[in-house]
């Protein structure tokens, strides 16, 4: 089933029946309307640094115990290099030698 409903809205612009004036705002709307762009301004820049801060102060430590463990692994390194041995040997075998085990 279908209804269609038709609404006509007529304004009329009669001069002999003025409109009401808005109604006067408070002192306090007033204010806040004033107050709202510099307020929102200046939350959005306490909230950067706040949150620059706090990642500050994350970022710091974390930073700091990151390159001490980087220079520990780097020493770590190094002194494995030094501990190496290089050797240079050379086997002489013959096919005489009586005194090898397992003969």
């Amino acid at each position: 089933m279908l209804k269609i409903y038709r609404k006509v809205v007529v304004i009329d612009s009669n001069p002999a029946d003025p409109r009401l004036p808005p109604p006067p705002k408070s002192l306090s709307q007033r204010l806040s309307g004033l107050l709202a762009i510099p307020a929102m301004v200046a939350g959005a820049i306490v909230g950067t640094l706040v949150f620059s801060a706090l990642f500050a102060i994350l970022l710091i430590p974390l930073s700091i115990v990151g390159f001490k463990l980087w220079r520990a692994w780097r020493n770590a390194q190094r002194q494995q290099a030094e501990q190496t041995l290089d050797a240079e040997y050379t086997v002489i075998s013959s096919e005489r030698d009586d005194n090898r085990p397992g003969r």
